[in-house]
């Protein structure tokens, strides 16, 4: 499930990264403004928040993968 909500995130963010891009390329310049501190800081959280979950799913599948590795360095090579 972890896996799927990265990767549902990595697209948002990609998505969110491209407007922002095609929003220069037309205007020039993207500037936003947040008139309210409750939202603003709230935005600020929910990035952290993403940002975290980000990196403790990356952290977990390093490990998977590392585990993964170690695992299958002692079997026998079956190719030849």
């Amino acid at each position: 499930m972890a896996i799927l909500a990265a990767q549902v995130l990595l697209m948002a963010m990609a998505i969110a990264w491209c407007v922002q891009l095609v929003a220069i390329a037309i205007h020039g310049r993207v500037c936003f403004g947040e008139p309210h501190a409750v939202v603003l800081y709230g935005e600020i959280a929910a990035v952290v928040l993403v940002a975290i979950f980000a990196a403790v799913v990356f952290m977990v599948q390093l490990r998977r993968l590392m585990e993964k590795r170690r695992s299958d360095d002692g079997r026998p090579d079956r190719s030849t």
